[in-house]
């Protein structure tokens, strides 16, 4: 599949398709279609479990991890992403959410005579043509908005329905507006995000948050463009997965496969490129992450059981950012938070 343009004009690539690394597709990270409550005991989400893929502490409990350079953010919207330091290296581009729609059905979103099933407690908004664009339909809570919220549109990526939420009609940590999301002519989605009213640095373009069924996690400031590279943007797939946007070699390296970067609430954590073979052995349900990886669990109702604790193993080898042939080192900071000083770059 060739490049295709976003609106910032930032080239996109063909989504590649995740390895499961001896471990089947993650379970419990999806909205039943007839019910809109958090999922049980046992159901437990893949960032509440052994799954080591997507497995990560509370946000609100994050401890400083051995393997970043830095603390945890300061920021409590940017705490979600350094949660992935416990997370498998191959998987920490990804982070498992409770936002996407179990249909368990083939849904028909693009096509206008298509209506589904009925939803408890929520009603259908069909789509509608406007000019060459078209607007799938979506599902609108029944119950009126809480005072001083606004509800955000669920979304369709392909098949896959991301279901809406509840925003604040302004925020109070800062200077912020609210970019609405929209529809290109290709079906593809632009989801609604906060944006800063302050300037970025110079070169740079605002890459938007995401909502995770829990809180929104704000977006960072990266390169507008960079030499050698293309920008994958970010996608949710079927089973609840969110895979953060990253920067993609354009020249191959035969032999290897290329481990997205990643930002880590901080800075941005550079990918790298690893044997085959490597990629292909590697087993995420024999890595041990550090210390940590389930603080806050009991605080959030996600305890446990003693009997289902596993006995100690140790830990393997960490894996290892390996250069690909005539590597070039980018200077330039790829992941910037939100409240940079642009006089310090």
């Amino acid at each position: 599949m060739q490049p295709r343009s976003t609106p910032s004009g930032v080239q996109t690539v063909a989504r590649p398709i995740p390895a499961t690394h001896g471990g089947a597709p993650p379970r419990g990270g999806t909205i039943a279609y007839d019910r809109r409550d958090r999922p049980t005991q046992a159901a437990r989400p893949p960032q509440r479990s052994y799954d080591h893929r997507y497995a990560r502490p509370s946000a609100y409990h994050v401890r400083p991890s051995p393997l970043a350079q830095r603390p945890p953010p300061t920021r409590t919207y940017y705490r979600p992403y350094y949660t992935r330091w416990w997370v498998h290296p191959y998987y920490r581009c990804t982070y498992a959410t409770h936002v996407v729609v179990h249909l368990g059905y083939t849904p028909w979103p693009y096509l206008p005579t298509w209506v589904p099933p009925v939803r408890y407690g929520w009603t259908w908004s069909p789509g509608y043509w406007y000019g060459a664009v078209w607007t799938p339909g979506f599902w609108a809570p029944v119950q009126p908005a809480p005072v001083g919220y606004v509800y955000v549109n669920g979304w369709w990526d392909g098949g896959v329905y991301i279901d809406g939420y509840y925003r604040p009609e302004r925020r109070t940590d800062g200077d912020w507006q609210w970019v609405d999301g929209y529809y290109l002519e290709d079906g593809t989605y632009v989801r609604g995000y906060w944006s800063p009213l302050k300037r970025g640095p110079e070169g740079y373009t605002w890459e938007a948050g995401f909502w995770d069924g829990e809180q929104y996690v704000d977006g960072f400031w990266r390169p507008e463009f960079r030499s050698g590279y293309t920008w994958v943007s970010a996608w949710f797939d079927e089973d609840g997965i969110y895979h953060g946007g990253y920067w993609a070699p354009l020249q191959d390296a035969p032999g290897y496969v290329w481990i997205p970067g990643w930002f880590d609430g901080n800075t941005w954590v550079e990918g790298y490129w690893v044997p085959e073979s490597e990629y292909a052995s590697a087993d995420a349900a024999d890595w041990q992450p550090p210390d940590g990886w389930d603080d806050g669990w009991d605080v959030e109702g996600w305890a446990m059981e003693p009997s289902s604790t596993p006995a100690p193993r140790p830990a393997p080898q960490q894996a290892q950012p390996k250069a690909a042939p005539d590597a070039v080192t980018e200077p330039t900071p790829l992941g910037l938070p939100v409240d940079v000083d642009v006089q310090d770059l």
